[in-house]
Formats: C-alpha cells, sequence, structure tokens
C-alpha cells in the first residue's frame, strides 16, 4: 500500500487499491468510499469494489452513514435486519446488506470527509474489532492519498494560473517598459522632433513595426507637424533606427486625417493595394490612434507595416496605451515650452544664485592662499600654498561630480578597507581649512585603532556637508561648536555630527532629506542632505536626525561585513554640547576622545577676510 502510494498520485487508482485491500484483508464481499458532496449535504460514490456501486447519491438523513458522518466514529452491524437505522446504499441498488463495517475519513485537519463501508462477510460471520482496526489502517491511507491528491490538483492549478499570470505579466513588464522608456526619453525631449523620435522608435521596436508617424497639433495654431520614421531597411534586425522626417500635415488629406478629424482608430490590411504615406512610402498594414484632446483635434500615432503578419489586438492595445501618454505629454510639451518663456530669465537667475552659493567656500579658501602666496618670501611656502589650492580644486571637481550624479541617479561605491585615525586626520585638515575665521570650533572624536569598509571619498563629502551645513546655522549665532564622533556600535560604524546652533525647525524635519527641502538658509539649495542620504543609503546604511532640546545631531549607521575591532563603548550619547565648549565634560556613554590636535593660527590674511561682511 505505501509503495503504491508512493508511485503514483491518481487519485481513482490509488482509491482502487486501498478498497482492493479492504476487501481481501477483512473478507467481505465489496466495499464503498463515500464523502461528501461539497455543494449540498449528500454523500456520492467516489470509489467502489463493484460498478453498480458507483453511482450512488445519498441524502444525509438519519441513517448509518449520517450517524457516523456526525460522530466522526465507527460503527460495526452485526445484523441490518435488525437495526433501527436505515441501511441507506441499499435503498438504491445491490443485495441487501447482512453485515457491515463502517470507518470514518478524516482529513489532516481532522474533519470527516466521508465514510468507507465494508459490506457483508463472506464467511458469513460479522466484522469484528480486528476488522476494525485493520479497516482504520487502509482509511488512513486513503486520507493520505486524497491529501496527496488535492494538494498535487491545487499545485496544478496553481501552476496553470501562475502560467496564466506570467504571461500577463510578460505583457504588462512588456508595456510599463516601454512607457518608462518613453517616460525617460521624453522627459530630456527639448523639441517636438525629438519628443516624436522618442516615442516612434520605441513603439516602432516594440511592435516589430518598419515605421510610424507622429502628427501633433502646433502651439497655439490651427496647423499640424507630421513626424515620420521611415522605413528601418535592410539592416533593421541589427538595430538600424530609419530616418526621421517632418513636414507640415493637413488633415483634410491623407491616411490619418479621419483618425484626427473624427478622433476615430484606424487598423487596416492593404498588402493587396498598398497605399502610399507621404514621408514613408507604400504601406502594407497599419494601425493609428487619435491623441486624445478636450476640445480641439491633437493629433495621431500610427504604425506601418508590421513585420511578421498584421498588426495584432495587442499592437493596437500597446499603441492606444502609448497614444495616451503621448497625448499627456504632448499637453505638458506645450504647457512647458509657454512656462519656460516666462520663467527663463528668473530660472537663470536662480540657478546662478545656487551656483555661487554651492562654490562659495572652496573660492573663500583659494583666495586665501593666494594672498598667502603672494605674501611668502620661499618657494616651498609658495608650492606647499600651491599645492592646498589644487585640493579644493579637486573638491570643486568632486562637488560638481557628486552633484551631477545624484541629478543622474547614478550609484558609484568602492567601499575599501579604511583606517578610521587617517581618515579623520584628512578630514580635519580640510575641514579646518573651510571654518578657519568662522568662530566655530571644530571637535573630531573618533574610536583609536579602528578600520572600517566604506567608500572614504564619498563619506568624505558626506560628512563635510554635513559639517558646512553646521557651521553656516551657527554663523548667524556669532559661532559654536561642531563634534564629529566615530565609533563602533552593534556591528556597525556610528558617525555623528552634532552642532551647538538653533537646531532644525519642527516644520522642515519630516522633509529634511528630500531634494530642494531648505530650513531657511540663505541661498540655501536643499542638495546638500539629499546628497548625504543618497550617499548612505548606496552604502546600506542609515541617516536620521536624532531630536535635541539644542542644537542639531545627524547620526550615521554604516553596516560592516565583519567585526574590525574589539567591541568599543557604550553608544554615543544624543546629548548635546553645552553651549561653553571649554567648560563641557564627555558623559560616560560617549566614546573616549583623542587628545585634541592644536589649532593652526589663522594668518593675518585669513584674519582679515573673516572680517569681511558675507557675500
Amino acid at each position: 500500500m505505501a509503495a503504491a502510494l508512493g508511485a503514483s498520485l491518481e487519485l481513482d487508482e490509488l482509491l482502487d487499491i486501498v478498497l482492493k485491500e479492504a476487501v481481501t484483508l477483512l473478507g467481505a464481499e465489496r466495499a464503498v468510499l463515500f464523502l461528501q458532496d461539497e455543494r449540498r449535504p449528500a454523500l456520492v460514490t467516489r470509489a467502489a469494489s463493484r460498478p453498480e456501486d458507483l453511482k450512488l447519491h445519498l441524502s444525509l438523513g438519519d441513517g448509518w452513514l449520517s450517524q457516523v458522518i456526525r460522530t466522526g466514529l465507527s460503527e460495526r452491524i452485526a445484523d441490518c435486519s435488525r437495526s433501527a437505522r436505515p441501511v441507506e446504499w441499499d435503498m438504491t441498488s445491490g443485495p441487501a446488506t447482512v453485515s457491515a463495517l463502517l470507518c470514518p475519513v478524516k482529513s489532516n485537519l481532522g474533519r470527516t470527509e466521508g465514510v468507507l463501508v465494508a459490506i457483508n462477510k463472506r464467511s458469513g460471520g460479522t466484522f469484528d474489532a480486528d476488522d476494525e482496526d485493520i479497516l482504520s489502517i487502509l482509511v488512513a491511507q486513503a486520507a493520505v492519498a486524497m491529501d496527496n491528491s488535492r494538494l498535487f490538483m491545487s499545485l496544478v492549478r496553481k501552476n496553470q494560473e501562475l502560467s496564466q499570470a506570467q504571461v500577463q505579466l510578460t505583457r504588462r513588464v512588456r508595456d510599463l517598459e516601454l512607457l518608462f522608456e518613453l517616460e525617460r526619453r521624453t522627459a530630456h525631449a527639448r523639441s517636438q522632433s525629438d519628443l516624436a523620435r522618442a516615442v516612434l522608435m520605441s513603439l516602432t521596436k516594440s511592435c516589430d513595426a518598419d515605421g510610424g508617424a507622429l502628427v501633433m497639433a502646433e502651439e497655439n495654431t490651427e496647423s499640424f507637424v507630421q513626424f515620420v520614421l521611415g522605413p528601418r531597411g535592410p539592416q533593421a534586425g541589427t538595430g538600424s533606427d530609419g530616418a526621421l522626417r517632418s513636414a507640415v500635415y493637413s488633415p483634410a488629406e491623407g491616411l490619418l486625417g479621419p483618425v484626427i478629424q473624427y478622433s476615430s482608430p484606424l487598423q487596416m490590411d492593404t498588402s493587396r493595394e498598398p497605399l502610399q504615406h507621404d514621408g514613408f512610402g507604400k504601406v502594407h498594414s497599419v494601425i493609428a490612434e487619435p491623441l486624445e484632446a478636450s476640445d480641439t483635434p491633437l493629433g495621431a500615432l500610427a504604425l506601418f507595416n508590421k513585420r511578421q503578419g498584421p498588426f495584432t489586438a495587442e499592437d493596437l492595445g500597446l499603441l492606444r496605451l502609448v497614444s495616451a501618454n503621448v497625448s499627456t505629454a504632448v499637453r505638458l510639451f506645450h504647457a512647458n515650452l509657454a512656462r519656460e518663456r516666462e520663467e527663463r530669465l528668473t530660472s537663470i537667475g536662480r540657478l546662478l544664485s545656487q551656483v555661487v552659493h554651492d562654490l562659495k567656500s572652496p573660492h573663500t579658501v583659494i583666495s586665501g592662499y593666494v594672498e598667502l602666496m603672494e605674501a611668502a618670501s620661499s618657494r616651498s611656502e609658495r608650492r606647499r600654498y600651491a599645492d592646498e589650492i589644487l585640493k579644493q580644486f579637486r573638491a570643486l571637481g568632486a562637488m560638481q561630480s557628486e552633484v551631477l550624479a545624484f541629478a543622474r541617479g547614478e550609484t558609484r561605491v568602492l567601499a575599501r578597507r579604511v583606517i578610521l585615525d587617517r581618515f579623520f586626520e584628512d578630514l580635519r585638515s580640510r575641514l579646518e581649512a573651510e571654518l578657519e575665521g568662522t568662530h566655530v570650533q571644530l571637535d573630531i572624536v573618533s574610536e583609536r585603532r579602528l578600520v572600517a569598509q566604506f567608500d572614504s571619498e564619498r563619506i568624505t563629502r558626506a560628512l563635510q556637508n554635513l559639517v558646512r551645513n553646521a557651521a553656516e546655522a551657527m554663523s548667524e549665532q556669532g559661532g559654536g561648536r561642531v563634534t564629529v564622533r566615530a565609533g563602533a556600535h552593534g556591528g556597525q560604524l556610528r558617525m555623528e555630527v552634532q552642532d551647538t546652533g538653533p537646531g532644525v525647525p519642527a516644520e522642515v524635519a519630516p522633509r529634511l532629506f528630500q531634494s530642494f527641502v531648505t530650513s531657511g538658509k540663505k541661498g540655501g539649495t536643499g542638495l546638500g542632505l539629499a546628497i548625504v542620504k543618497r550617499i548612505v543609503e548606496e552604502h546600506g546604511g542609515t541617516i536620521q536626525l536624532v531630536d535635541l532640546p539644542v542644537g542639531a545631531c545627524f547620526r550615521i549607521e554604516l553596516p560592516q561585513p565583519a567585526p574590525s575591532a574589539p567591541p568599543g563603548p557604550p553608544p554615543l550619547a544624543s546629548k548635546p554640547a553645552a553651549s561653553k565648549p571649554a567648560a563641557s565634560k564627555p558623559a560616560a556613554s560617549e566614546l573616549k576622545p583623542t587628545r585634541p590636535q592644536p589649532k593652526k593660527k589663522a594668518s593675518p590674511a585669513r584674519a582679515k577676510r573673516a572680517r569681511r561682511p558675507a557675500e
């Protein structure tokens, strides 16, 4: 029995084996398996050792089968002729039952799903307790077979549903990829020609068409312009995109005229009598959709000459979907042209102010070193100042690359092994050059001899942005202290930048890391913290604003592949530094600070520059 159950998932075959063994082992004349009808309170034959019993359909009542279904217990009937309960299976067909053994069939959840009946001992006796034990074992095997079959059929149905869903999903993914590609390409379109090329190139390749046409209404006029992507030629399979031609189009004539005038889709197979379309040539098959418009016609989108057979309903559905998006893109394009004409000068002024603000700090440092070079008497000093100037130019280049990469959504993380002592030593030299003359004191507290893995250049940029924001916030109140802390924490590298400034306004805090959100800084672009968040997330880490009663604290946590140092001190303190830095003491939970390095004495030139009013 076990071998048979393991060798096949065909339920009828397995149940026939169970009934055959039941008849043999119990010495019965026949056996019948009844299962509950899922649609109504009744029992139907699922398997039988005699063909006549396969057609039984019994309603539940007060008979023996109904009793077993209700109680879930086996029943032995020694003499059915003397039984007070009716024998339901005798009411339909077959010889009269003298003795019977009924055993419930239960699912793996304990629910009684049916009854297996052994009928009439061949020896003329009655079924005993041993027969009941044997039949219960066989019934358990039958239940296992039914559960396995049910699970198997459920998997078959699920696989069929998944196959169908996969086909639909593949189509939807194709449509979404096309729409995404169109969205990406149309977003960069600066003219109607760019828009038409982006739409037609993507759509013709997706539908395997030789070419297509996009007719668009001119802004604030009644004229139309047609862009035609010509046949892709014999090298279409190798990626040739054909040529885009444009010309004035009159809806009163031409193949797409009715589509534009009556806002009616078009699908034609003209392979027997090809039509001629200006700018394309012979058209053997065409599908076209009007561009949706509320009042005046907006245009039409068409595909010509399916390369393999006629255009299908899927092609038409995709064309309809794309035409709706193109309609929106055309309207937005017209609206953008009008808005750009009105706001062009304002946009240029705003852009220049942002660039001037972002480049202000490096330019200030460069001008300071130029003044020092002018006053330097030795070649070595001038060389040292020149090196510092080159560092600032490299910082300018890195800043520009960072902003451009952020705008393009690029990710270039190069995680390497970094010794934090050297990393923060270099960071200190960069930051002190920026902060000199600002009355902002810089403290760097790092766990000694700690090694971590991250992209040092990008994390440097992130920390510079945070320190620069803190210094700018404190400059309005005459200065303050900004503290950079670093240490191991629970398998991660935790870094904090804390200042004693005015803090972050409550109304800005929820949107602080979004692009173009500022806290009221004069000339702020709102890109600094967004770039910091992008850098941290590219490392798989997190950044958050720690709630403090005074000042602001930004906490960065970067996951590390393996512990690179013995467990560090307890977590970093989130309490703000005291308003008077000289009198403050580190809390017990703070990392042990290293001995602060002596500050460089500001040169007269830098001191003079620090007293200049802010531009």
